[in-house]
């Protein structure tokens, strides 16, 4: 389902009869219960599974390829005290899988130190500097956490200096694996882990577990905000860890993430895996991106109150330090893009200025505006080298795109939808123009539309709080188990306007033919709701949820897309032009005036065109425009309808404009008419334009009226105009002539009945009158 002004291609739900939804035992709303239909929970043991809060699903951490060599070696080690290494990643995940692994060493009497690598200096995965530093220092194992898979040459290093390296990673693998001691990996190709989705920080908790025979719970609270932070599947044994891990949370004991809560303004009862995702996790990885990620593991497990109080200070200022090179490089993006005649198959920018421990961020904003893949990077003058990193769309593997190119790679890693890549000064070209050519190959893949699968088409007076609270059971949300998407059809705008400091965001409120009522906000939407109005019909999807104002509870929803059923009417009716008026691209703008048409021809875009009406017909194809821009006002209304019926145009916006209204003016009356006849009556002939003003100044009859007069005149014979100058017929008229059956009385009539409709009618009417069939 497509609809005008929605970004994306809705996918509705499947329909079942009402007997469908009456699960025996369960009792819940009917719309509940629609929703757990869709998605395949069809009884009670399924729907208790789906919806327990409380779940224990822990596999067998022995389950891993490797697990058991795994352990044995670490107590080997920890037997001869022999100095081990936790070699971790430089983000939220790496931060929590190095800690978690720290601790359970630790605990167990083990000679243990970690290292996080420096994004800047030592880049992703095992740095073969790092590792013959350590090395010369004495350590005699080597532990990765949330990285190794990909490490190979540090690794070959550390097997030649007869140092065992253990790998923990979660990150997709190459076709040869690192010859590394052992490789626990939730999907190692010699492996049978039965849940393949772990975070770098699950993988380390299952170590943990193995290691001390038990399940750690403050291991689990750490866990959970790599899970969160990492975005993998909120399912199976993830959805275990993220669920006890928000328990713990919510009575933490660790210093640090109390004082980062709390500098955030979060209350802990409400604490969610929202919370995690939008509040700690940035934080932590803000850490990693503009200095070093230590800071945020030693926030994680400081005891003292007052090294808490610094580090959430200063993770609060590197926080919003990115917010601010993030927003920055974004606009400058964005203005480059803007510049190009048309927007390229894969977006792959790069600067020297911009910061490299943004670029996945703003990656992922330009990918969400412009629907393509995104790859950008910063360039290292001293170095010769270009780092970066790439978002993707669901419809495209990036990490297999990139594999297209390897040759003109320095080194890449990632996933399907994300991933990050160096390449040397000297590939740079041919990494470009590969990617590009690869990119044009699998156009079709790109630009298929994107789909948003919708769980449930609700009535507005489904939408409770009871309702709100059943949906929150089937949480926690997030990749593999996604926030039940909403839709609402066809409700009229009571109010809409833009907020935030810029704007930005647009709230409205929306009630059904009943007059129910419900309140949406979308963030970042304004633009694409710019031209929405009260009383315009919409059809809307997003999340329910609920909003606490003033001691009020009531429900909300948080808009992802709108859309207009039919063609969406745009008002510009105004007495002058709008400037906005002539920016729109591949529009029909129709036109009555011949002058005016080439005055404004070449203030419009390139990708439009400019037609007169009469030129206009409905055999001619205007396919490839999307917009009609009704310029000025049409001399035949009905010749108008006929050819909109024929073209499915997304907007049509409305000016009509015309410099006199002949409906505010009226028709001439009899004594009008009677005046200016004997008047005219009376002159020698004189010239027509020069005298216009004062005759109608001296007659009292309005310059509109008398220049249709004027033309009655001329058309019935009474009076005569040659080169400019009116002259009187003064012969006798025997025949009696109907004024209100000539053609100039009629066409300004018609021209009276289309200006009452197109200047003075609302948009809903005018929409209605072209839209219903005759």
């Amino acid at each position: 389902m497509r609809l005008n002004l929605a970004k994306f291609n809705w996918i509705l739900p499947e329909e079942h009869v009402k007997e469908n939804y009456e699960i025996a035992g369960e009792n819940y709303s009917p719309a509940f219960l629609r929703l757990l239909r869709q998605r395949g929970l069809t009884d009670s043991t399924a729907i208790e599974f789906a919806l327990n809060q409380h779940p224990q699903l822990f596999h067998d951490p022995y389950l891993l390829y490797d697990m058991e060599r795994t352990v044995e070696r670490i107590q080997s080690a920890i037997i001869d005290q022999e100095k081990i290494l936790i070699y971790g990643d430089y983000d939220a995940d790496g931060i929590t899988s190095t800690l978690i692994l720290y601790e359970a060493l630790e605990a167990l009497g083990a000679d243990v130190s970690y290292y996080l690598p420096n994004r800047f200096k030592d880049g992703y995965g095992p740095n073969i500097e790092r590792y013959a530093d350590y090395i010369n220092e004495g350590i005699q194992l080597i532990i990765t956490c949330d990285n190794g898979v990909a490490g190979h040459e540090a690794i070959i290093y550390a097997k030649q200096k007869s140092v065992d390296v253990i790998v923990t990673d979660h990150h997709q693998m190459k076709e040869t694996l690192p010859e590394a001691y052992s490789i626990i990996h939730p999907k190692h190709p010699e492996g049978n882990y039965p849940f393949a989705d772990l975070s770098g920080a699950g993988v380390a908790l299952k170590v943990a577990s193995a290691l001390l025979d038990e399940i750690p719970s403050e291991a689990v609270e750490l866990a959970m905000i790599g899970t969160v932070a990492d975005m993998v599947s909120l399912t199976d044994e993830n959805r275990t860890i993220v669920l006890n891990g928000l328990s713990c949370l919510r009575n933490t004991q660790r210093i640090g993430l109390i004082k980062l809560l709390e500098r955030a303004k979060v209350e802990f009862e409400s604490v969610s895996a929202e919370t995690v995702g939008f509040i700690i996790g940035p934080r932590l990885n803000s850490t990693g991106r503009l200095s070093d990620a230590s800071i945020g593991l030693e926030l994680l497990s400081t005891i003292d109150e007052g090294d808490a109080d610094k580090l959430s200070l200063q993770i609060e200022s590197l926080n919003q330090e990115r917010k601010t090179i993030t927003d920055n490089i974004y606009q400058e993006i964005v203005s480059r893009l803007q510049s190009q005649p048309s927007l390229p198959d894969i977006i792959v920018e790069a600067d020297e200025s911009w910061h490299p421990g943004v670029l996945g961020i703003v990656a992922s904003r330009v990918l969400n505006e412009y629907q393509r893949p995104v790859l950008l990077f910063n360039y290292n003058v001293d170095k010769g080298e270009y780092k970066g990193s790439g978002r993707s769309l669901a419809t495209v593997d990036l990490f297999h795109l990139i594999l297209s190119q390897e040759k003109n790679t320095k080194y890449f890693g990632g996933h399907s939808q994300a991933a990050g890549l160096t390449i040397n000064e000297d590939q740079w070209d041919h990494f470009v123009t590969g990617i590009r050519h690869e990119a044009e190959r699998i156009r079709d893949e790109i630009l298929q539309p994107i789909h948003k699968n919708i769980d449930l088409i609700i009535d507005l007076n489904e939408i409770t709080l009871e309702l709100i609270n059943e949906l929150k059971q089937l949480g926690p949300f997030g990749m593999g188990n996604e926030k039940p998407l909403v839709m609402i059809s066809d409700v009229m705008i009571q109010t809409i306007r833009m907020i935030g400091a810029e704007n930005n965001h647009v709230k409205l409120q929306v009630c059904d033919e009943n007059n129910v009522k419900i309140s949406l906000i979308g963030f970042s939407m304004s633009e694409q709701c710019q031209n929405l109005a009260p009383q315009q019909k919409i059809s809307v999807i997003g999340y329910l949820d609920s909003n606490e104002w003033n001691n009020q509870i009531s429900v909300q929803m948080q808009l992802q897309d709108i859309g207009i059923a039919g063609t969406q009417w745009l008002d510009y009716r105004s007495s002058h032009i709008d400037p906005n008026l002539l920016t729109f691209k591949k529009a029909v703008y129709l036109f009555e005036t011949p002058s005016i048409l080439e005055h404004y021809r070449q203030k419009i875009d390139a990708s439009s065109q400019c037609l007169l009406s009469k030129e206009m017909k409905p055999e001619n194809l205007y396919t490839d425009y999307q917009t009609l821009v009704i310029f000025e006002q049409p001399s035949d209304l009905i010749k108008l309808k006929q050819i909109l019926k024929c073209y499915d145009f997304n907007q049509i916006c409305l000016a009509a404009y015309q410099a006199e209204s002949k409906y505010l003016a009226g028709l001439p009356n009899r004594q009008e008419i009677e005046t200016a006849y004997r008047w005219l009556s009376q002159q020698e002939p004189f010239e027509i334009r020069s005298t216009l003003d004062s005759m109608s100044k001296q007659l009292g009859i309005p310059i509109l009226k008398l220049k249709l007069i004027i033309k009655m005149f001329l058309e019935a014979k009474f009076v005569r105009i040659k080169n400019g100058w009116l002259c009187f017929n003064k012969v006798s008229h025997n025949q009696k002539v109907d004024l209100r059956n000539l053609k100039a009385y009629k066409q300004y009539q018609m021209c009276m009945e289309t200006e009452a409709i197109l200047k003075f009618k609302p948009l809903s009417f005018i929409s209605s009158y072209f839209e219903r069939e005759d």
